[in-house]
């Protein structure tokens, strides 16, 4: 199953413990030239990398703001629909981990993404807030087109004024080669409406912004 980039961005699950991600101590002999590695960590992504043991940990950590754009999520029929557009800001902490050839062997890292979602002809909008975990073990060191990503988080969507709208939480894993969904657990009404087609999932989106 292949999912949009607004449904995985607001892919849900609940939300897990990050201190496998605390960088490990070393020295200042130990650092690494990030552009050795393969698929050398993205320059924006302000890596560090260290020397560990027989292999390379890199920790990153950045900032970035999406949109305003159309998110895919139509609200009403006929010449009455309407497309919600988001904006959001992503915060992300991770780490990187590349075997003695330099070759990534696990990306893990934790997102926050903060934003709202609007209705752009009458400008009512809602806050979102989505929180997830992301574990990515590749399959073949050094090819990020292989092996599984479980992600576990949780989104919610509510009133500027308060009043939850919408909440997501679960864990799901994917086969990075393809996109196919291998497990799922707890609630998706995001996936639900992007993956599956029920419309009525984000239903309650479309009524606070109609409201």
């Amino acid at each position: 199953m292949h999912l949009t980039r607004f449904a995985r961005l607001l892919l849900a699950g609940l939300i897990v413990l990050f201190a496998v991600m605390t960088p490990r101590s070393v020295s200042a002999s130990q650092i690494v030239d990030p552009s050795t590695l393969n698929p050398p960590p993205p320059p924006q992504f302000n890596p560090v990398c260290k020397a560990v043991g027989s292999g390379t940990i890199c920790t990153v950590e950045f900032v970035e703001t999406n949109g305003p754009e159309p998110m895919g999520l139509i609200c009403g029929t006929g010449a009455n629909s309407v497309e919600v557009v988001s904006s959001d800001t992503r915060t992300v902490t991770g780490r990187r981990d590349y075997d003695e050839n330099g070759d990534l062997t696990r990306r893990h890292f934790r997102e926050v993404f903060v934003g709202t979602l609007t209705n752009p002809l009458t400008g009512a909008w809602l806050d979102f807030v989505r929180a997830d975990t992301i574990l990515h073990d590749l399959a073949v060191a050094g090819d990020v087109n292989t092996g599984t990503e479980a992600i576990t988080g949780s989104s919610r969507v509510s009133r500027p004024q308060g009043g939850v709208v919408l909440v997501a939480a679960g864990r799901l894993v994917i086969d990075v080669s393809d996109g196919t969904l291998l497990f799922e657990a707890g609630q998706h009404p995001f996936d639900d409406y992007f993956g599956s087609g029920d419309t009525s999932a984000l239903q309650p989106i479309c009524d606070a912004l109609s409201g």
